[in-house]
């Protein structure tokens, strides 16, 4: 087949990201004369420029108007009226342009001599209206029943093309690079058997093409990193912070007390554990936490994200990052309520992160108060609390007052039963979406290890009106001036871990 005229080869790659209800809505409208004839949408996305490449988002559809696409022709002809309103609009629009279009049914998503002209005439309309923005152009088609795409964006006068599409929890399109079919997937490992029984062999084929975020590596993340790692999953990234101390062994898989007496960090441990399961997963280790930029780099690239800390400002960035970039989470937690020396609860919560899914704070799972404290230095808490004429907190050990001071947060009380519980149903649901075969049940489950029959709950919840969370939808960078927090200067720059030669 004769390549496009336009080169991608030596630019780094894109990702698409999009939502469910969306791309589901622009493969209607750009279908509407399937099989045989071809039709044309424009649209908006946001961006993100990683060390790795670019990652856009597919953030709304912008339809023609009756008369602005041409329906005397079988395929695509775009009235003048058409692609102005969308230059005007883009002038006034944080967001990029783009232009979906379809092939006829069994036709290869390759560009055609047409398409090269056409592209290569929209990047450089848009880019006089709308400078240093990126102009996408994505083909969609269908063959063998099988949704199949191409696609590819110019920015910064070179053209990235779209190699991988992280479409949220349909992992059944096909990505065709250039337009080319891919290479066939291997044939799963014996090691697998008892999953490909179950699942599949398509479904393993499917998770070693995903990847997967966890952010946080302790208890119930370690629990989830090696469930991910024994399924399949091609890459993972880890992000902690924290280091493996004396108290974390008992909820810490994989960790032994010599890596508590080396102060080991506990990224590199999920590295190290990743790395004895499977050595031809790659592992991605951070000492690190959202929303640092190389985080929210690597994050943006996951199919997936697992929220595995009892942190509020992890939950609350994680829940705008799936909100910006697009990428569905389960965020889990776990504590245990007594009274009087008695285990009242033993309390479990998993929730769903989707785009189209209320915030955490809609949701009221974070207090700004306490966000506050969090991300306070340890001088700025000690000077709180100095000021409160209170000692420092009892993990420092209690001043003269006995009294926990106002900046300090106790710890959440957890054992290595529940976490790994949480961390293992996170990781079986995360394998569901990336294999399409099962969904999450729910939207915010909760349930209690020591009540009747668990006392599951889900808690329906809905999105509180003018919440940004309901207007940054896809938007990526462009919607970052509203992010709901920012890494402090304090914190230390994020570190890449790797295994010794590695």
């Amino acid at each position: 087949m004769a390549s496009s005229r336009l080169e991608t080869r030596s630019a780094p790659p894109a990702i698409l990201r999009a939502a469910s209800a969306e791309f589901q809505d622009l493969r209607q409208l750009v279908f509407r004369r399937h099989p045989e004839r071809e039709w044309a949408s424009f649209a908006w996305f946001g961006w993100r420029g990683t060390p790795s490449g670019l990652v856009v988002t597919l953030a709304a559809l912008e339809p023609p108007r009756p008369g602005e696409v041409d329906e005397g022709y079988d395929h695509v002809r775009i009235h003048a009226s058409y692609s102005s309103r969308i230059a005007l609009a883009a002038e006034r629009h944080r967001l990029a342009a783009g232009l979906v279009h379809s092939h006829p049914a069994g036709s290869e998503p390759h560009p055609s001599a047409i398409d090269d002209d056409m592209d290569a005439y929209y990047a450089d309309y848009f880019g006089g209206f709308a400078p240093d923005r990126p102009y996408a152009s994505l083909i969609l088609g269908e063959i063998d029943g099988v949704t199949v795409l191409s696609g590819r964006v110019h920015w910064r006068g070179r053209w990235h093309a779209v190699r991988h599409a992280a479409i949220e929890r349909d992992p059944a399109v096909e990505v065709w690079p250039d337009g080319d079919r891919p290479a066939p997937a291997p044939i799963p490992p014996e090691r697998v058997a008892r999953f490909t029984s179950a699942f599949g062999k398509e479904a393993h084929q499917r998770l070693r093409r995903s990847t997967v975020a966890v952010i946080g590596a302790g208890g119930t993340g370690s629990a989830a990193i090696p469930i991910l790692a024994r399924a399949g999953v091609g890459r993972i990234i880890v992000a902690d912070s924290d280091r493996v101390s004396e108290s974390n062994l008992e909820r810490m898989h994989g960790s032994r007390p010599e890596h508590a007496a080396n102060a080991v960090p506990k990224a590199l441990l999920a590295y190290e554990h990743v790395h004895g399961i499977d050595p031809t997963v790659v592992v991605e280790a951070y000492i690190g936490r959202l929303p640092q930029k190389e985080i929210v780099d690597a994050v943006a690239t996951a199919d997936v994200v697992l929220g595995c800390t009892d942190q509020q400002h992890s939950r609350w960035a994680l829940s705008d990052v799936s909100t910006r970039y697009l990428v569905p989470a389960i965020d889990s937690g776990g504590l245990i309520e007594s009274r009087g020396g008695i285990v009242t609860g033993q309390i479990a919560q998993l929730v769903r992160f989707l785009s189209s899914d209320p915030c955490v704070r809609c949701r009221g799972m974070v207090d700004p108060a306490r966000v506050e404290i969090e991300l306070l230095s340890e001088e700025e808490r000690a000077r709180r609390n100095a000021a409160a004429g209170v000692g420092p907190s009892a993990a420092a050990g209690v001043g003269p007052s006995g009294r926990p001071g106002p900046a300090d947060i106790p710890p959440i009380d957890t054992v290595g039963y529940i976490t790994t519980v949480m961390g293992t149903m996170a990781a079986g649901y995360a394998i569901g979406w990336l294999t399409g075969r099962f969904d999450a049940p729910f939207e915010r489950m909760q349930m209690n290890f020591v009540a009747e029959c668990l006392d599951v709950t889900d808690r329906k919840q809905h999105r509180k009106p003018g919440c940004a969370c309901g207007r940054l939808r896809g938007w990526a960078d462009q919607g970052a001036d509203e992010a709901p927090i920012a890494a402090p200067d304090h914190w230390p720059p994020v570190e890449r871990v790797m295994l010794p030669g590695a």
